[in-house]
């Protein structure tokens, strides 16, 4: 093995200007967002206290990054405001400076909602992440993301054109945009965010977005040089973001913010704190694993909701935006090769050294290149979910994504929200109440009891079985299931052959519901309309109890199991257990070979009550045939404990399998009662005409029996579907 040296100068140079480009690349990425998030907010009415506002959103982008990077499970990851909250906390802050208008009481109110906003968020993390309920979120159905996400997408680009018209903009508002001269504020804008989407879908490179923010900005400044327009001018006709007053961006931020708000106008946007939180676990969630599957590492996603909760805690107590992990942002850094910490304190001491010294820059910064950030966000997501997304999901997918993104547009998000979780429950109802509950569906000549009869006996319920349907039932049966149920079993008492007997087997079910319980109930009326027996196994406990809520069952009988049942249905069929075997091999061989002595090869003995005929593990070296009584066969099960497999009424055959094998039993069979058995050694039969005769008479009696298992086994598998 060839050891390598160290990196030359050159190499380590190289690494070095990578890695510093990189660390601005993504420090100016952040900013940008914050301020465009920060601008989203404080819009329209509010836009005089726009540079409170983004050092308030800058203020809390200091601490955000470096808390989660220091007590997550990642110190790669990088959280910053991110923009569900933001359209949530621009439409309340619209909301509330329709009634206040602009002026320091408009901006402490609104300030003060989202300091509320990221502590509420903030405390929903941590206790997500305290009683490990965030595995809970990821049970919401793809398409209601989905809708989400497309509908953030509409919000932020209507939130872009509010910010280029200085106007509310809505669906059904769209008035700003037709005024004289509006279209030259937001068309270009547009335009260039639409390009913007579309390079950076096509190009590879990473570094496509921050070049096109350059460029952008370079444009514009271009454009006003080709126009004669100086920053006053440009300034006068609300092309740039400032002008800033005072010396920097938290002047005349004052602790006392929240003595100044309007109460009672944030405690009427309670419902929009609460989405915030909700969508803000939902988002840790959805993106963490997002970096998890990215980057092939996995992620303690109960330690991130607990960082991320604290982060914004911290954030809250500052005014800052309510956010979490940022997935591109963090594979980008990957990517280009940035590990631990480093990353996210460069983006934290970005954030402070734009609070500090940015308010000059930042009041000639382009507000088109702000909106246009947002924009471009949102027509990446409504181009992603409305276009390349919906020719892989199913239409009543896309209906659904349809109608969360049609409740935003026309009545607002947080009805989108009750949308979307309406809809999340009716796809788990409607796919739920589509899975079959029924896991066999069988007859009684197929299924049997435990019970090994002769051969006389599995004749006549051969023909009686045919008349009971048997359905072995699985999963958690609700009023959608349960009907289904229903629907299934009416349909066979309409049918030619309508049945004499219903078994319904509830040992595999998980839970019944009130609506199941009466679908049951109507199942027995309905039997007993038809005639039928109805039967119950090993009902749940909790269906013991809604039974009994809903009275007495008309003609139902309830059993611990099914083979219980079985048991019961087989008596009743056979009228009475018999107590001697009318086919027994003795009396046949004697009948059909008169001048044969069969007690050279047979013996009958008697096996008192709890003796063992024969032990598990011994020699197979005879074949048996109960002549009365009864025996039962057992084995160890994984407790230790002897669990019952079989047990035998006269005429049935004993440990003819293991001898035909030659394998040594598998089963203790032990007398339940004082019986008779006739033994048979197989070996000892004469070799005569007679002897041969009787040989094959016993073959072929046992050979019936075992055909006659393969058959129930095999209607069995058909029934099953196998």
């Amino acid at each position: 093995m060839i050891a390598k040296g160290p990196p030359s100068a050159r190499t380590r140079l190289s690494h070095g200007l990578s890695v510093c480009v990189a660390l601005v690349v993504l420090a100016v990425l952040s900013v940008s967002f914050v301020i465009s998030f920060a601008a989203l907010v404080y819009t329209g009415p509010l836009s005089d206290q726009l540079g409170k506002g983004i050092g308030l959103a800058l203020l809390g982008a200091i601490a955000m990054p470096v808390i989660v990077s220091t007590l997550g499970s990642f110190r790669g990851a990088i959280a910053q405001p991110q923009d569900v909250p933001a359209v949530l906390l621009a439409g309340a802050a619209g909301g509330i400076a329709g009634v206040l208008g602009t002026g320091e009481a408009a901006f402490a109110t609104v300030a003060t909602l989202t300091a509320l906003s990221s502590l509420a968020a903030g405390a929903a993390l941590y206790l997500a992440g305290h009683f490990r309920l965030g595995a809970l979120a990821r049970y919401l159905p793809y398409p209601v993301i989905g809708g989400f996400l497309c509908a953030t997408g509409l919000l932020l680009l209507l939130g872009a054109l509010s910010m280029l018209v200085k106007q509310q903009v809505s669906v059904w508002h769209l008035a700003p945009l037709l005024q004289p001269r509006a279209a030259l504020h937001w068309g270009p804008w547009l335009l260039f965010s639409i390009c913007t989407v579309a390079a950076v879908r096509t190009s590879r490179s990473d570094y496509v977005l921050p070049a096109l923010l350059v460029l952008g900005a370079a444009g514009f400044y271009a454009v006003l040089w080709l126009l004669g327009l100086d920053l006053a001018a440009a300034e006068r006709l609300g092309l740039l973001l400032g002008p800033f007053t005072g010396s920097g961006f938290l002047e005349g931020v004052s602790p006392t913010l929240p003595l100044q708000a309007r109460w009672e106008l944030i405690l009427m946007q309670t419902p929009t704190v609460i989405a915030i939180a909700g969508m803000a676990v939902l988002g840790v969630l959805i993106n963490a694993s997002g970096i998890e599957m990215a980057l092939s590492r996995e992620l303690d996603l109960q330690r991130e909701l607990k960082a991320t909760g604290l982060a914004n805690a911290a954030t809250g107590m500052t005014g800052g935006l309510p956010g979490y992990h940022l997935i591109g942002e963090t594979l980008l850094a990957s990517k280009m090769g940035l590990e631990g910490r480093k990353t996210p304190v460069c983006i934290a001491l970005a954030a402070a050294l734009t609070l500090v010294f940015g308010a000059s820059v930042l009041s000639a910064f382009p507000v088109g290149l702000a909106a246009s950030v947002v924009a471009f966000l949102g027509i990446d997501l409504l181009y992603d979910w409305l276009w390349l997304r919906r020719r892989r999901l199913p239409k009543a997918d896309v209906a659904v994504i349809l109608a969360i993104l049609l409740t935003a547009a026309t009545v607002g998000f947080l009805p989108a929200l009750c949308v979307g979780l309406l809809a999340a429950v009716l796809l788990f109802t409607v796919s739920y109440a589509g899975v079959e509950v029924v896991r066999l569906r069988t007859t009684g000549a197929a299924r049997r009891s435990s019970v090994e009869r002769g051969r006389e006996a599995q004749a006549a319920l051969a023909d009686a079985g045919r008349d009971t349907a048997i359905y072995e039932l699985e999963g958690f049966l609700f009023f959608g299931t349960a009907n289904r149920l229903l629907d299934q079993i009416r349909a066979e008492f309409d049918g030619d052959t309508p049945p004499k007997r219903i078994v319904l087997d509830f040992a595999r079910v998980t839970g019944v519901d009130s609506s199941a319980a009466f679908a049951i109930a109507r199942i027995a009326e309905a039997s007993a309309l038809h005639r039928a027996e109805l039967l119950l196994c090993a009902l749940p406990e909790a269906g013991h109890r809604l039974f009994e809520a809903l009275g007495p069952l008309p003609g139902a009988e309830l059993h611990d199991t099914l083979d219980d049942a079985l048991l019961t249905l087989e008596t009743r069929l056979l009228g009475g257990s018999a107590e001697h075997a009318s086919d027994s091999l003795l009396d046949s061989m004697r009948a059909q070979f008169p001048d044969l002595d069969v007690t050279r090869f047979t013996e009958v003995l008697p096996v008192p009550r709890g003796a063992c005929l024969i032990p598990a593990g011994s020699c197979s070296t005879e074949v048996y045939q109960l002549l009365s009584g009864q025996l039962r066969a057992e084995i160890d099960g994984s407790d230790g404990r002897a669990r019952v497999v079989a047990r035998l009424l006269p005429g049935a055959l004993v440990g003819e399998i293991a001898y035909y094998a030659e394998v040594p039993r598998t089963a203790a069979v032990l007398a339940d009662a004082d019986s008779t058995v006739l033994r048979i050694d197989p070996e000892r039969i004469p070799h005569g005409d007679q002897g041969r005769a009787a040989a094959a008479l016993l073959h072929r009696t046992v050979a019936e029996n075992l055909a006659r298992r393969l058959m129930r086994m095999t209607q069995l598998f058909r029934d099953a579907g196998v």
